[in-house]
């Protein structure tokens, strides 16, 4: 008994032992992670601060590095429409093989390049970049605005997809790598059909919509496109066809016939894409950067960052010395009643917050909303939709749309004192639509059985394993269109039309901005800079004035935001080490990778009526790749 006791004490004292040894190593394992972000933090900061002061303390006349210089601007890696702030570029080269390149960053440096007498040229070198469509729009638009200098730009591709090639045709000059070829079909949507699938699995889905282009579910209640959303999708690819082909046929000097043959071909070898007009040259790289050195008389390439760095001079007359400033939010993702840890993600409370900030901040004299979204909760877009138009009463707010404004990413957008969209820009949607997933044949295929007790007549819609009763689809229809007709009365009275002539329009079609502008439901094609701008005018502001973008601050939650702050060590005392760094991850933008089927499955568990608009459209396909989608 006593050695029983024994043994059993010191097994209790030893299990003791090692859970405090692991706790320590946990600890210091913990500590030292902390410090090296913090040694890594402090180390970019003073690289940072360093460059910055050679920046500041080099005259341009003296700057070697710059003067008699090709501007060499490499696309190999994703281009974002948003610029990242230090603390996103630190991160991103710690956790990430790939540093997303700006597209703010190269618009900035292609419009200081087109004034800069050190500049000889510029070279776009696209090895292996991606980005949505509106994206490339933007350059391209930037490129074609630098060509305006008369300064020679020079292309280079290592292969080409439709988007690559749309971009590059911005070129006086295009080089192609001998064996990379051209893969251009232009614009193709991908529609996928779910019914025959979901039929084995035992479920069906019972859908209610407003407006008969309002297609976000069909995939799962058909097994091919209905009539309307062909016409839809068809009226879409023409369009955005029509847009390539126009671009494309300008700056290479050929027809649109020509164009719109060669993207009928679609699929060029090297040889084949020179003998047809389609690029300039066929060759290395290197040996052509020589040659273009001669041709330019430059001595010297500059790459991106030195090029920033040193050219900030050429902004300064133009700086604002005031205190007026422009205040950027974005909206960016699915709508949401309430966001799930990302930031990819639209929320009413956290929208609201920075809808009511613009309003109250003195110094901010008009707004820029970016919205690049496919919609999400009805719900949602419309406790948006109030503060936007609260806001848009005191202040000009111009939004910017992205690649996708469409169902509650325009509603949120309706009440906007202008709006401005690429002519690529997928928008509209006005229409609502309800699903409700239900697993009636799910007992006899997997033995499963559903009961619901509750004294509601609302049994049958309740229940999962059985259909909505006739009733039950009657409150939800007359629900749907409660929505419906306060989405059209709110883009009518935001876009000052008649409810009468929003109805023709909306039945939940989508449009392209090229369309879109033509029937009231956007105001300008243009794309971020072109939204700045009409901001400033609309403020009564000098548009040929750079003035401060602002953006709001929230209260310190994570460790990326203390990080941010400036003041590390205070701001992580006040919110709380551990909770900070379980949180900063959150913080990432990090791509959701759902598929179209999860991500409807997760709207619809807000049991709210949905304004979602699923498109897949396919510009870059690559020989013998996969084709990723743009949604």
């Amino acid at each position: 008994m006593g050695d029983g006791k024994k043994r059993g004490f010191l097994g209790r004292l030893l299990r003791s032992l090692f859970v405090i040894i692991t706790s320590y190593l946990a600890l210091v394992g913990l500590m030292v992670t902390i410090l090296g972000i913090l040694i890594g933090v402090y180390i970019f900061s003073a690289i940072r601060d360093q460059d910055s002061m050679k920046s500041v303390k080099t005259s341009p006349t003296a700057n070697t590095e710059i003067e008699q210089s090709i501007l060499h601007l490499k696309l190999d890696r994703p281009i974002v429409a948003e610029s990242m702030d230090d603390s996103e570029r630190f991160f991103s080269s710690l956790f990430s093989d790939t540093i997303p390149v700006s597209l703010m960053d190269l618009q900035t440096a292609l419009r200081r390049a087109a004034e800069d007498a050190r500049v000889h040229a510029v070279l776009l070198d696209i090895s292996n970049t991606e980005g949505s469509f509106s994206t490339m729009t933007a350059l391209r638009r930037s490129l074609d605005a630098y060509r305006a200098s008369q300064k020679p730009l020079y292309v280079s591709l290592n292969d080409g997809n439709t988007a690559l090639y749309f971009l590059a045709t911005a070129g006086n000059k295009i080089n192609l790598s001998p064996l990379g070829g051209l893969t251009i079909t232009g614009p193709a949507f991908q529609l996928a059909y779910f019914q025959s699938a979901l039929d084995k699995l035992g479920l069906h889905f019972e859908v209610i919509r407003a407006g008969k282009f309002k297609s976000a579910m069909e995939s799962f209640v058909q097994n091919a496109p209905s009539p309307e959303t062909l016409e839809m999708y068809g009226a879409l690819e023409a369009s955005l066809r029509g847009t390539v082909t126009t671009a494309i046929a300008s700056n290479r000097k050929h027809s649109a016939a020509e164009v719109n043959a060669w993207l009928k071909r679609s699929i060029f070898t090297s040889q084949e894409a020179l003998k047809a007009g389609l690029v300039d040259r066929v060759g290395y790289l290197p040996a052509w950067q020589e040659e273009l050195k001669a041709e330019a008389k430059a001595q010297r390439y500059v790459e991106l960052r030195p090029y920033l760095q040193g050219s900030g001079h050429l902004d300064e007359p133009r700086i604002s010395k005031g205190p007026e400033a422009i205040a950027l939010i974005e909206a960016r993702g699915e709508i949401v009643s309430e966001t799930r840890n990302n930031s990819e993600q639209i929320a009413p409370d956290y929208m609201i917050e920075q809808l009511q900030w613009a309003a109250e901040e003195e110094d901010v004299k008009a707004v820029v909303m970016r919205v690049d979204s496919p919609g999400g909760s009805a719900l949602a877009s419309d406790l948006i939709w109030d503060e936007v138009r609260k806001l848009a009463e005191k202040k000009p707010l111009v939004v910017s749309m992205g690649a996708v404004a469409a169902s509650g990413g325009y509603y949120i957008s309706a009440p906007a004192t202008m709006i401005v969209a690429e002519p690529t820009t997928i928008t509209g949607s006005i229409g609502v639509i309800g699903g409700i997933p239900k697993g009636v044949n799910i007992a006899e295929k997997w033995g499963v059985n559903f009961y619901m007790v509750t004294a509601s007549d609302r049994k049958d819609y309740l229940n999962f394993a059985t259909k909505s009763s006739e009733e039950d689809k009657e409150l939800i229809r007359n629900s749907i269109k409660e929505t419906y007709d306060a989405f059209v009365q709110k883009v009518a009275a935001g876009r000052k039309q008649t409810p009468e002539r929003i109805y023709q329009i909306a039945e939940g079609r989508v449009y392209t901005g090229a369309d879109a502008v033509t029937m009231g439901l956007v105001d300008r094609l243009g794309g971020f800079a072109e939204a700045v701008r009409a901001a400033k005018e609309l403020a009564k502001l000098d548009p040929e004035k750079l003035y401060s973008l602002v953006e709001y601050q929230p209260q310190p939650e994570n460790l990326l935001d203390c990080i941010r702050s400036g003041n590390f060590g205070e701001c992580l005392g006040s919110i709380g080490a551990s909770r900070s760094l379980l949180q900063w991850k959150s913080h990432m933008k990090m791509p959701l990778g759902l598929d179209q089927l999860e991500r409807a499955t997760d709207l619809l568990q807000s049991g709210e009526p949905l304004a979602y608009w699923p498109g897949a459209l396919r510009w870059n396909a690559r020989p013998g790749l996969v084709s990723p989608t743009e949604d």
